[in-house]
């Protein structure tokens, strides 16, 4: 499975061949290895049961086909969701580009001196981006520069930061514009396109 919902994740189980009462049911993400579910207050299903789960991330719903089957853990009953199949629907108003392109990030408003971190961005919308970086960016709404290697000067933007992931040296910035020069939405839209 090349996506996996990280531990205390909720999702939404629809069995297939409801019993009722059953139609809907909520469950928790315990284990993200083998997708262990506890479905806490919810109606038990059968020993086996085929499902679709949905699961509400910030970027895509990802619904998943597969087969619940009860799984004893020490006191309790909890349920690991076999996956069929994958699907994610992306909930962006503006679709993203998977692209590698050198980035910088500065806070303008963070205390001491202006830093510049440098990183790379992951994915890129005209709406905004994902940046990986080595340095940790201080809190607060940052300036982005993109260089869109086409020798042309970079797009620059006004970001909020909507998340941030660490990961050992690395850090992850998921990144909304809040403003952005109309030529520069251009070209990251003809960037998106091509």
């Amino acid at each position: 499975m090349l996506w996996k919902p990280p531990a205390g994740t909720t999702t939404l189980v629809e069995p297939l061949d409801p019993e009722p009462g059953h139609e809907a049911l909520t469950a928790t993400v315990v284990e993200d290895d083998r997708l262990l579910l506890d479905l806490g207050a919810s109606p038990r299903p059968a020993e086996t049961a085929d499902v679709t789960a949905s699961f509400f991330t910030p970027d895509a719903l990802v619904r998943i086909a597969g087969i619940l089957v009860a799984v004893k853990e020490r006191d309790r009953t909890l349920y690991e969701l076999v996956v069929k199949d994958i699907d994610r629907v992306q909930r962006r108003q503006a679709p993203r580009v998977e692209i590698a392109l050198a980035a910088s990030l500065v806070v303008p408003d963070a205390p001491g001196p202006m830093v510049s971190v440098l990183g790379r961005t992951q994915n890129v919308s005209a709406g905004g981006c994902r940046v990986t970086t080595e340095q940790r960016l201080a809190g607060g709404d940052a300036v982005l520069s993109i260089d869109l290697a086409d020798d042309s000067a970079p797009v620059v933007a006004q970001a909020t930061v909507l998340s941030s992931e660490h990961h050992g040296s690395q850090w992850d910035y998921r990144l909304m514009f809040t403003a952005i020069d109309r030529d520069d939405r251009v070209r990251l839209e003809r960037l998106v396109a091509a």
